[in-house]
Order: structure tokens, then C-alpha cells, then sequence
């Protein structure tokens, strides 16, 4: 599981980031949890790829709004638009914008970071349980292959137009609907989204899968909950010996799928690595621009 940590790039938070670390990596009993922060990612590319990957992919944010940075405050409003459980923390609170001021923020003091930790980390935990999803089981999923049915993957940018997105799903998914097609979706972007939306409206089967417990955007999250659709979380799921892939739910999608469909943007490098892999494992794949 990972915690991406949202704070000024400035020497004087260092110390809070490490206080931040230290509680955030052990507040969660029995899971193994990864606390990054964007200033110690040296590796080449551009800022704003590693922001939208580091945002996506985590299970849970804490966000430092002390002065009201303008970077920070544009991530963590991305943060919150993606439904990610976002944390605020803060010196200074009664400064902050009205905006955020209705958001419960954990205040701190420089110099004393490591007294809030407590508070931090049941913060942390009793968050994280209320966007916790219970994974449907490897009942949701339908064997590869099975002569009765078949399973199709729909996923792709997270981040799109809705209406172009409905437009090219609606195209494209409507020739495999059908009362034996299983259909599998991505649990948090705007394909996954809008397709599960529109097979749910079509009465079809469907599953969100998600990397983890907590991956499950609020729109998904409520038709999880309405009984609508099934949830799997693909850290749990049994993966054969030898089988890799970039991630446990990319690798589950590349051995279950007899076809993925996958909505690409022409720029998304986290779709352009799902095309490149699900093609080199020689998986049927549909790929449909946006």
C-alpha cells in the first residue's frame, strides 16, 4: 500500500515528512505500507507524470497545507476529485482559506512534529476503515477461457472527458454485450467509471478490481455498496508461479481476460505500459483513442 505525502519541497518540512513516515508505515496493523514524498523522486521525466502516478496510485494521501503553497493545494485538490482518503495537516490553522476550513485538519507546531503522532495515526486508521471495500472472493472472476463464458477487461486514462469517454465506450463495448460476457473494470478513473456505469445500465456482470482494499473511487465505491457490481482486490488474489506483469491487478486482468479493451489518450504513460504488456503476453487487445 502506498502513502503519497503532499508538502512544500522546502528544508524545514523535512523533519515533519520523517514524523509523517514514521507514523504512517506502522499505523495500518499487519499491512506493509510506503510513504513517499515527490522531492525524494530524482529519477528523469516530467514533475507532473510522477504527481498524476503517485496520486493514482495511492491508497491514501496526507497533505500538508501549512502556507497555503500553491502546488500543494492543486495536488491535494486532485487528491480528493480522485476520491482518495486525504489527510490535511497544518501549522497555523485558523489561517487557512474557507475553502478548507471545513475539512478537519491536524494542526501541529514546528519543532514538536513527533507529538502529533498519535493523533495522526489513529487519523489514519479511522480513515482508512471508512473506504475500506471487502473483496467479493476469486468467485467474482471467471476462470480464462471457460467455454460458457467469456471475460472482458475495460480500463484505461484516469483521467478523461466524460462525455468523450461515454461516446467511445458506448461504441465499442456494445458488440460484446451479452448474457455470458463477465466484464472486469479498473476501479478508480473516468473509463472505469463511465463503462461500469454503462454495463450496470445493460445488466451486465461486473467486477471493479481494484490494487488494493482502498482503491475504489467513490462513484464505484457506492455501486459496490448498492449490490450493482462486485469489488475484487487484486493484492489478495492467488497469481500463478512465474506469471509478472507491472502490478497484481494488471497480472490478474492479463490471466483472466480473454479480451482487454483499453481507452487511451495517446499521452497516459500508465496505459501505455498496459498496451505494451498486455500485448507482449499475447492477450487480445482492443484499443480504442479518446
Amino acid at each position: 500500500m502506498k502513502c503519497f505525502v503532499i508538502m512544500p519541497f522546502a528544508e524545514a518540512f523535512d523533519n515533519v515528512f520523517e514524523a509523517v513516515r514514521d507514523v504512517a508505515t506502522t499505523a495500518v496493523p499487519g499491512t506493509s505500507v510506503e510513504c513517499y514524498w515527490l522531492k525524494d523522486i530524482q529519477s528523469a521525466g516530467r514533475i507532473t507524470d510522477d504527481i498524476l502516478r503517485g496520486l493514482n496510485e495511492a491508497a491514501f494521501c496526507i497533505a500538508d497545507v501549512s502556507g497555503h503553497n500553491p502546488n500543494v493545494m492543486w495536488e491535494t485538490g486532485y487528491a480528493m476529485a480522485l476520491g482518495k482518503p486525504t489527510i490535511l495537516i497544518g501549522q497555523d490553522i485558523d489561517a487557512l482559506p474557507f475553502d478548507l476550513k471545513s475539512h478537519r485538519v491536524l494542526g501541529y507546531t514546528s519543532g514538536s512534529e513527533g507529538q502529533f503522532s498519535h493523533k495522526l495515526a489513529e487519523a489514519i486508521r479511522q480513515t482508512l476503515a471508512r473506504y475500506e471495500l471487502k473483496s467479493s472472493g476469486a468467485a467474482a472472476l471467471p476462470e480464462a477461457n471457460a467455454l460458457d463464458q467469456k471475460s472482458v477487461v475495460v480500463t484505461g486514462t484516469v483521467a478523461a472527458n466524460e462525455a468523450v469517454a461515454l461516446r467511445r465506450v458506448q461504441q465499442t463495448l456494445t458488440p460484446y454485450l451479452s448474457a455470458s460476457t463477465s466484464w472486469l473494470v479498473g476501479s478508480v478513473g473516468t473509463i472505469d467509471i463511465v463503462a461500469a456505469r454503462f454495463l450496470v445500465e445493460r445488466r451486465q456482470r461486473v467486477t471493479a478490481v481494484g490494487y488494493h482494499r482502498f482503491d475504489c473511487s467513490p462513484e464505484l465505491r457506492e455501486l459496490v455498496n448498492q449490490g450493482s457490481i462486485r469489488f475484487l482486490d487484486a493484492s489478495v488474489e492467488p497469481i500463478p508461479k512465474g506469471m509478472a506483469g507491472p502490478n497484481a491487478r494488471d497480472t490478474l486482468f492479463c490471466m483472466k481476460a480473454d479480451l482487454v479493451v483499453l481507452f487511451w489518450d495517446g499521452q497516459s504513460e500508465g496505459t501505455k505500459t498496459m498496451v505494451e504488456y498486455f500485448r507482449g503476453q499475447g492477450v487480445a487487445t482492443l484499443l480504442g483513442f479518446i
